[in-house]
């Protein structure tokens, strides 16, 4: 299953709708890249706008952990020439419940020192020299070469894991989990009135939405029934 397909026009995010046999709630899927255009970021949010329950990403730290490690999409986000912008999502425009169970400052600030001296390091170092190089010269093109991605690992995505285990341990693993224990909740009160016939949307990162694909249909058995293409941008 692709979540973020890279073709020879451009980028595109598939909206997937999972459907339970014994579940009358579906869960929508909102793959996401944090670089696009105004346009891709807002049809995401109308469409959120016909769901029931949002469950949105987002570590809840503005620290110097988190500010290092996102200036690598901040800083190409702020480049006219690329013309894309920073994931922009007004969620408090939306009546929907909003649910935001990703990691708090306390969390993400305990898991970084048991990350490898080394490994913290290469990071910090390495993502404002990305981010200058994309807001300097870099092309969209560029920015696409390695956001393609499916259910299934690729081989960059193995080797990164092999030689990277801490570091993808705190960013992916356990803020999956936590996501899943958010759905956990949420569809524990499909029974109810309160959270009945509410499809349940899920906006998260790319790289997330193997695991939770996963999860749901080992869970709850959700398969994927129907995808949309949304253009993130194009060349």
């Amino acid at each position: 299953m692709q979540f973020i397909e890279v073709s020879v026009t451009g980028v595109r995010s598939a909206v997937i709708r999972l459907r339970a046999p014994e579940w009358e709630q579906q869960v929508l899927l909102f793959p996401m890249l944090h670089l696009g255009t105004p346009e891709f970021y807002a049809e995401v949010t109308a469409r959120l706008r016909n769901c029931g329950v949002v469950v949105a990403e987002g570590i809840r730290d503005r620290s110097l952990i988190t500010r290092a490690m996102t200036i690598a999409y901040r800083l190409p986000g702020r480049s006219r020439r690329l013309g894309l912008v920073q994931q922009r999502i007004d969620y408090s425009s939306l009546t929907a419940e909003v649910v935001t169970p990703d990691m708090t400052g306390t969390q993400l600030r305990a898991g970084w020192r048991a990350v490898p001296a080394l490994q913290r390091a290469g990071l910090l170092a390495a993502a404002p020299l990305v981010g200058a190089f994309f807001w300097l010269l870099g092309t969209r093109r560029a920015l696409a070469r390695y956001a393609a991605a499916e259910d299934l690992p690729g081989d960059v995505d193995i080797v990164l894991r092999d030689k990277t285990q801490a570091l993808t341990e705190l960013l992916l693993d356990r803020r999956d989990a936590l996501l899943a224990a958010a759905l956990d909740e949420i569809l524990a009160r499909a029974d109810t009135r309160e959270g009945a016939s509410r499809d349940v949307a899920v906006v998260y990162g790319a790289a997330h939405m193997a695991a939770v694909t996963r999860y749901l249909l080992a869970r709850y058995g959700y398969r994927a029934r129907r995808a949309e293409w949304l253009t993130v941008f194009d060349f």
